[in-house]
């Protein structure tokens, strides 16, 4: 199931976390399923944290090169 799961898009993942938990809310899902459920959903929230956490990780490094190619910008016009 991990696998089938980081073969989903983010916005994929999004959308079958929200299916799983509508089921849950409306206690559409039963007792045999719920275990299952439960586990993809937080395996769906897992592996979008780490999408977050990247693309963070990556803005953070573009913002740290644009604010050094900014700083020597500056020198260069002193």
């Amino acid at each position: 199931m991990a696998k089938k799961i980081d073969l989903l898009s983010y916005e994929e993942k999004e959308e079958r976390l929200e299916e799983i938990l509508n089921r849950l809310d409306n206690a559409k899902t039963n007792m045999n399923e719920l275990a299952k459920e439960a586990k993809e959903a937080g395996l769906l929230i897992i592996s979008m944290r780490k999408t977050l956490t990247k693309s963070k990780q990556e803005l953070i490094e573009v913002f740290k090169a644009i604010e050094a190619e900014n700083t020597g910008l500056e020198s260069e016009t002193k």
